[in-house]
């Protein structure tokens, strides 16, 4: 016997069937917390905007702000069979900027912070510091003295009274208290010894975000970050000993989370913001 549906049963169950293609379409994902990025975007720098025909940038990439101010960005390579990364470098005149040590333990702070309440030209993260915010070593902040000096290790940024800059190891120029200083930190290891020669360093191969202070033969200061966790200190010496920086002399600051770089001067600008507080920077003003 042919059983035939009758069209009311045969609309119900063309309803059904619409029901169920209609359930198995798969939902939009929910809405998922907003996660930061691991890396401030202006870390992983583009190129440089080309310039207009009048500007003073070379073809090495220095862009130029004013007299006495550079900025510059490199893709740079770690260690062998690794994929080039991201440098940033401040290129400083001494005898056209002022350099100051601000250090305010009772008062950390991410390094943005720190430079929207000084505006300076420059900022970079200082020394290490304990838990507590206390220089681990020797810091001179507008003539005044804390903490005590490392001995036989490390190295020493200083400037003295007639804005005079120098650079050294500490194994080689111990710190003499007699010596007139205006401002001063000290940190470690050593990077390049004077004269480019690349620092023999032990390190466990961690790799980390890197900032470091160098001098080149000109005289000039380099305020360097790696905004990346690609260099080992090791690698970071070997590099900057082999690069076309002419890096006479170089020293490792306190990277990790408290990496950061900052310029502001005219069309030069750089933002790097530490992921943590900082009680010690490095400030470049215009004199």
């Amino acid at each position: 016997m042919t059983r035939t549906f009758r069209p009311n049963l045969l609309l119900l169950i063309l309803m059904l069937l619409t029901s169920c293609g209609a359930s198995s379409v798969v939902p939009a994902s929910p809405p998922t917390r907003a996660i930061p990025t691991l890396f401030p975007t202006a870390a992983i720098s583009a190129p440089p905007t080309a310039r207009p025909a009048t500007s003073t940038a070379p073809a090495n990439g220095w862009q130029a702000g004013r007299p006495g101010v550079e900025l510059r960005h490199i893709q740079a390579t770690a260690a062998p069979n690794r994929p080039a990364v991201p440098l940033v470098i401040v290129r400083l005149d001494p005898a056209q900027v002022r350099l100051r040590v601000a250090y305010a333990p009772n008062r950390p702070r991410g390094l943005r912070s720190w430079f929207e309440d000084r505006r300076p030209l420059a900022a970079l993260n200082g020394s290490f510091f304990t838990p507590k915010y206390q220089a681990t070593a020797l810091l001179v902040s507008d003539g005044r003295a804390s903490g005590a000096s490392y001995a036989g290790f490390g190295g020493m940024l200083s400037v003295a009274p007639d804005g005079g800059v120098s650079l050294h190891a500490l194994r080689d120029q111990p710190y003499d208290p007699a010596e007139p200083i205006e401002q001063a930190l000290q940190s470690f290891p050593m990077l390049v010894f004077p004269g480019g020669e690349p620092a023999t360093i032990e390190d466990d191969g961690s790799r980390a975000r890197r900032s470091a202070v160098g001098i080149d033969r000109a005289g000039r200061l380099l305020l360097l970050v790696s905004p990346t966790s690609d260099f080992t200190l090791r690698g970071l010496a070997d590099w900057l000993s082999q690069s076309d920086l002419d890096v006479e002399r170089a020293l490792n600051l306190d990277g990790g989370s408290s990496t950061g770089l900052y310029l502001s001067d005219g069309t030069l600008h750089e933002e790097i913001d530490s992921f943590g507080a900082l009680p010690i920077v490095l400030l470049a003003e215009a004199k």
